[in-house]
């Protein structure tokens, strides 16, 4: 009888703590990650604003650009993730977090423009499942909210992801900047990373992962 209780109250425990896992990214090993590094397109591991800091550059301005970098191991589906994140362009930056990451050209991003801060365009939420970037296809309003963001100094992240349903905090603030309910269903699953759009440059430090 012992046996018979042992075996299921094990395999909780060890279901249970493969599926709770709190991963750390602070510190970003490029041989594990996948990086996109071409002619026009590469990165650093620098400082920003006295902080050390991974950072994406891009040579070129490309309206359609969008650029993704992430751990190799990971699988995520649900859960938080916490970042800082800077525009060292200021009101010419795109940055932002990407996650369900598949590859380059499928994944779910959580963006952020602080040139438009305190506006509905501060913030976007879209799918990307197409090898250019086609922003114009998401938007309408009820992908996008407000919020009050540095031009180029770092904010803090925190976006709690579970099935179709995404809450994102700023600054450690109680209250959420947005809450939006219909995450695609075709990206269910894949990596967590750092996203760069039509920008110069994005600062990213302290990726933290914890799975539901």
């Amino acid at each position: 009888m012992k046996t018979i209780l042992f075996i299921p109250v094990l395999f909780i425990a060890l279901y249970g703590s493969a599926q709770n896992r709190q991963l750390d990214y602070s510190n970003v090993k490029p041989a594990q990650w996948v990086i996109p590094k071409t002619d026009t397109l590469g990165y650093g591991l620098s400082s920003y604003k006295g902080k050390p800091a991974f950072l994406l550059k891009r040579k070129f301005a490309n309206y359609k650009s969008a650029s993704v970098a992430y751990p190799k191991a990971l699988n995520f589906k649900d859960g938080i993730i916490e970042a800082d994140i800077a525009a060292p362009t200021g009101k010419a930056g795109y940055v932002g977090l990407a996650f369900r990451i598949r590859d380059a050209h499928h994944y779910e991003t959580l963006y952020f423009r602080p040139g438009s801060s305190g506006t509905i365009n501060a913030i976007q939420y879209m799918p990307e499942k197409k090898p250019e970037f086609n922003w114009w296809d998401y938007e309408a309003e009820k992908y996008q909210a407000k919020a009050i963001l540095p031009l180029t100094d770092w904010f803090h992240i925190k976006a709690v992801i579970k099935a179709r349903v995404l809450t994102v905090y700023i600054n450690n603030q109680p209250k959420p900047v947005m809450v939006f309910n219909s995450l695609d269903p075709d990206l269910k699953a894949g990596s967590v990373g750092f996203w760069l759009g039509n920008s110069a440059a994005g600062a990213y430090k302290n990726l933290k992962v914890k799975t539901f």
